[in-house]
């Protein structure tokens, strides 16, 4: 009597048990991050009566917390992918809006003021006809900075992004840490953890995983947590923070690194971070960000180099040889931190039509020097040439670099070199009254319009690398930025597209599906009342037997 007791007691005690995981998993339905919960039953030990063996009940082996690792690494990994081009793709749409403008460009502004060249061509002796020439040069010149100033602004703010992120993971790191720990101590000799804790640092780990993009190795049950390029970020209860510090190529960029007990915060190549939305503003900032800097740049550079050169040949309504009509800024050469003297070296342009929308990387290896173009990491031939002084130029792409003999530069010691990444920065316009526009071919000619129309001619002059007109060179850019737009575009969608898939299937396993728990309700509400039903029949027989005796 007292097994059919028993076992009605211990079906109870596991319907109640199975009705409780339901009803938790009901109650966290709309709660992120939360995985389905089971309990897990199993059959008592049967005791031998006689001849036979006959059962026990149920015991209750634990609540189960239904999760595959598998799918949940296959969907970091893709999350991670989709956060990086989603994010660039966010931050290059930001400079294809600026360039597409139609009512704001500079195709319009250039446009404007050729347009304005053309009066002066036809009425050189009109003083208003330059005077809205130079009104236009000054908003030409407005338009290429207000550009500029947009570009350089979106680096500032990458600047503080990656800043921010950086507190964001270790901020994370520290929590997963923590939770590691909690795990540790509230985990029993048999393996069983506490659920929620599990959840919460998977929650913690994804939201890592979005920012910088992790791989997770699990030991003992605390988690070990890996950026893609194999820094441990956390290694059971304990953390290691990332730092922000500034890019020993170039001081102006913040860049990533990591803390080391002898040498110090160390940087991290910014190569090896590909992933998670950190990698997507580095990308943006490396990939897409400079080459429109240094394709405007490049313009800008080769439209009022082109314009000065022309401008001076020609005389202005005083008689007065021609000046520059256009200020602009110049190459700007950065010693790498890491550098072992204090060498320098300057860099002034040869040609402008030869430069290219690139920074270089200039290196010395103790006798020779080398340049790669940072755009496509592709080395250029370098004309290296060294004086009876020691002093070194070194020529390529349309610039010339020189190198003074003393302090002489040591083998690994380099140089970032920016030959038009923020010239426009220092642009203006040069005169300051319309008598100084130097329209005539000689002196003494105010009605003389032949350097005036030199001077429109450069319209449709291919001044811009050698082999594209101002209006195409523009359009170029547009066209490159657009491009690449579209294109991060569509790999976004098919990133999210994976992503969505990958998520079902691991919802399918740990999420909770109100029909299926429904369902479990009613059954393990059906199983108390059957054992309860047990229960009270084995108390009507044992009853029974008492009042037969």
């Amino acid at each position: 009597m007292s097994s059919i007791i028993n076992s009605a007691m211990s079906g109870l005690s596991a319907a109640q048990a199975a009705l409780s995981t339901t009803s938790n998993n009901i109650s966290n339905y709309t709660v992120a991050g939360y995985s389905r919960q089971t309990t897990v039953l199993a059959q008592a030990n049967s005791t031998l009566q006689g001849n036979s063996y006959y059962g026990n009940g149920v015991n209750i082996t634990g609540v189960q917390r239904e999760y595959d690792a598998f799918i949940a690494t296959q969907l970091r990994g893709s999350s991670a992918n989709y956060s990086a081009v989603s994010t660039q793709h966010s931050q290059i749409s930001n400079i294809d809006d600026l360039l597409s403008t139609s009512t704001t460009s500079l195709s319009t502004s250039l446009q404007g003021f050729f347009t304005n060249l053309q009066n002066v061509v036809s009425n050189a002796n009109d003083p208003s006809a330059r005077q809205s020439m130079l009104s236009n040069a000054q908003g030409l010149v407005s338009q290429f900075q207000t550009s500029a100033q947009y570009l350089n602004n979106m680096q500032n703010s990458v600047n503080a992004d990656v800043g921010s992120s950086i507190k964001q993971v270790n901020t994370i790191t520290s929590q997963i840490a923590d939770l590691n720990k909690q795990i540790g101590k509230l985990s029993t000799a048999n393996g069983a953890a506490p659920n929620d804790l599990l959840d919460k640092r998977d929650q913690l780990v994804n939201t890592l995983n979005n920012v910088v993009g992790v791989t997770v190795s699990q030991q003992d049950g605390g988690y070990t947590v890996s950026m893609a390029n194999g820094l441990t970020l956390v290694n059971g209860d304990k953390s290691h923070d990332l730092v922000a510090m500034p890019s020993s190529s170039d001081p102006t960029r913040t860049t990533i690194g990591y803390v080391d007990k002898q040498a110090g915060n160390v940087e991290i190549p910014e190569k090896l971070i590909t992933t998670g939305s950190l990698g997507g503003l580095l990308a943006f900032r490396s990939q897409d960000l400079d080459l429109a800097q240094n394709q405007l740049g490049q313009l800008a550079a080769a439209f009022t180099t082109s314009f000065n050169d022309v401008h001076k040949q020609g005389f202005d309504s005083n008689g007065d040889q021609g000046v520059d009509f256009f200020n602009i800024g110049s190459p700007l050469v950065v010693s790498n931190s890491k550098n072992s003297t204090a060498a320098s070296v300057t860099a002034e342009w040869t040609d402008t039509s030869a430069l290219k929308a690139t920074n270089y990387n200039v290196s010395f290896d103790g006798t020779n020097w080398s340049a790669t173009r940072a755009s496509d990491s592709t080395a250029v031939t370098i004309a290296q040439v060294k004086d009876a002084s020691g002093n070194t130029t070194l020529s390529f792409d349309g610039l010339k670099l020189t190198v003074p003999g003393t302090p002489a530069p040591a083998a690994k010691d380099s140089f970032l070199v920016k030959p038009v990444q923020n010239v426009i920065n220092d642009m203006s316009v040069a005169i300051t009254n319309e008598s100084q526009v130097a329209a005539a071919g000689a002196v003494g000619g105010e009605s003389d319009n032949r350097n005036a129309q030199k001077l429109l001619s450069l319209q449709d002059a291919k001044l811009v690398g050698g082999n594209a007109t101002l209006s195409q060179a523009y359009a170029a850019i547009v066209s490159s930025v657009g491009n690449k737009t579209s294109s991060l575009q569509t790999t976004s969608d098919t990133q999210k597209s994976v992503v969505s898939q990958l998520t079902q299937r691991q919802q399918s396993v740990s999420g909770v599906n109100l029909d299926e728990e429904y369902a479990n309700l009613t059954k393990y509400q059906q199983y108390y009342m059957a054992n309860a039903q047990v229960l009270q029949t084995a108390s009507t027989v044992f009853n029974a037997l008492i009042n037969i005796r």
